[in-house]
């Protein structure tokens, strides 16, 4: 993996800034990691791709991470920072989980880029959940027997996230929040897809911003402003801004 130059950044921008965020997560992936496929990457675990992108995050934007929340029990904003290092780790397991409920066994999968990019075109949330649920099993015997995931009953729906989530853990970045105010705890799930694309999004216009003003004050060309160091370039903009 490799950090993102200025110019991968206002290229990210550029050609993804209108596209849904399991799209987006896969163009950041693709600008790290050149020698990947875009259909290896969608294939990854999303525990997986989770860390992946946390590492780019670092490796481009620092390793400290600021946030906020809202207290479900008082509703005050409470500020917190973590780094991204302490989040990173080997995920658990990333293969298939099996377990038994209701005389039905079932083998079940982890979620990847492709099941939530079809889950994103259903026409609503419960409609998603169905389809993710069908694409996370393998196999369901009911005896010997082996049935359809549509004959599974939908009141398994619950014990079949739990086992996709039992088989990616890091699928979800759930972080432990206390509120200073009223001492609530309470969980909140970090999208580090949303916060990277953020990032990526602001530090693009500030870019732009700077090409600019150095070409204008210069006549250099966008391609060599954005090959210049970080420090470099913030040492000539300060000599042609009043």
């Amino acid at each position: 993996m490799r950090t993102l130059a200025a110019s991968d950044i206002l290229h990210l921008w550029e050609t993804a800034q209108r596209q849904h965020p399991v799209d987006q997560a896969l163009a950041l992936l693709a600008a790290a990691e050149p020698g990947c496929s875009r259909d290896e990457l969608a294939a990854l675990p999303l525990g997986l791709r989770n860390q992946r992108l946390l590492a780019l995050r670092r490796l481009s934007f620092g390793d400290q991470l600021g946030g906020r929340s809202v207290c479900p029990q008082c509703n005050e904003t409470v500020e917190f920072e973590l780094s991204c290092s302490s989040l990173q780790s080997l995920p658990d397991a990333m293969s298939e989980h099996t377990f038994e409920i209701n005389d039905y066994a079932l083998r079940v999968r982890p979620l990847n880029s492709f099941d939530l990019a079809a889950a994103a075109a259903s026409a609503d949330l419960t409609e998603a959940r169905r389809l993710l649920m069908q694409r996370c099993v393998i196999e369901i015997r009911y005896g010997d027997a082996v049935i359809d995931t549509q004959a599974l009953p939908s009141t398994l729906s619950d014990a079949i996230a739990e086992a996709a989530l039992a088989a990616d853990p890091e699928a979800e970045l759930l972080l432990e929040l206390n509120c200073p105010g009223c001492a609530h705890r309470w969980q909140s799930l970090l999208d580090i897809v949303h916060i990277l694309w953020s990032e990526v999004a602001a530090r693009a216009q500030r870019l732009l911003l700077e090409v600019h003003l150095l070409a204008r004050a210069y006549g250099w060309h966008e391609a060599d402003i954005l090959a210049m160091s970080p420090a470099r370039r913030a040492i000539y903009l300060q000599m042609v801004t009043p």
